[in-house]
């Protein structure tokens, strides 16, 4: 269950913790512009902050004034139209930056919902910009995030316009095994912390297609299901799916 908490830095546990982490963070030329030749000077760590499961880290409507970087966890970023209707837009996890949203207009466009206990990091956005003014190396990594995000948004649109329901699931699974793969997990064995209806809301189908094909996958020895836990079973099989 959700719950109806807005961004703002009062609602939400905040800790500084020591710096050290910082010298191997991929951020820290944004974080610490011209300070990454000698890793000693980055004396200052980021502000962190606790988000329970269910809570937000903003929604859509809030002022732009931060950014924020998911250090564990994972959350869901939901998109909705004037109409009401909803769409799960991505599932960020570790090593994410959440609330790019927001640069076109300065207002955030979406709502960043923890799907478990989650750590992020405060990146003022003012003084990023600041930080990339000064530095050209920073200001490019910069504009790779933004591009990921992009692309990021390409794909989904790919997906939904161009796969089958069953390719779709299969594509989102093996975007899930990438994933844990990247951060150091079983690309073949994890949870999954997303429920049914938010996969179905992020693929644009309905629940019970979603099922459908997990069943069938899981028929054809494809996959595994125990609760939330999957296990791939068979990773060519599923990838030559994702892939239509």
């Amino acid at each position: 269950m959700e719950t109806r908490s807005s961004s703002s830095e009062k609602r939400l546990p905040i800790r500084v913790e020591a710096a050290g982490d910082c010298e191997v963070c991929p951020l820290a030329r944004i974080c610490h512009a011209g300070q990454d030749a000698d890793p000693m000077q980055m004396t200052e760590a980021r502000a962190r902050r606790l988000v329970h499961q269910g809570e937000a880290i903003y929604r859509a409507g809030d002022a732009l004034q931060n950014l924020y970087r998911l250090r564990s966890g994972s959350v869901k970023i939901r998109a909705t139209n004037p109409a009401g209707l909803e769409q799960i837009t991505a599932f960020p996890v570790r090593g994410a930056v959440l609330g790019l949203d927001a640069i076109e207009t300065g207002i955030h466009t979406s709502d960043a919902i923890a799907l478990e206990d989650s750590l992020v990091c405060i990146l003022p956005f003012c003084e990023l910009m600041g930080n990339c003014r000064q530095d050209f190396v920073a200001a490019q990594q910069f504009n790779r995030l933004i591009a990921h995000d992009i692309n990021e948004g390409r794909n989904l649109l790919m997906a939904l316009g161009c796969m089958t329901t069953e390719e779709r699931v299969a594509h989102f699974l093996m975007g899930l095994s990438e994933q844990m793969a990247v951060n150091g997990y079983s690309p073949r064995e994890f949870v999954l912390k997303m429920t049914r209806g938010d996969i179905a809301s992020h693929l644009g189908m309905k629940v019970e297609t979603v099922c459908r094909v997990l069943a069938r996958l899981q028929d054809a020895s494809l996959v595994s299901f125990s609760r939330r836990r999957l296990e791939i079973r068979n990773i060519e099989a599923l990838r030559k799916i994702s892939c239509g």
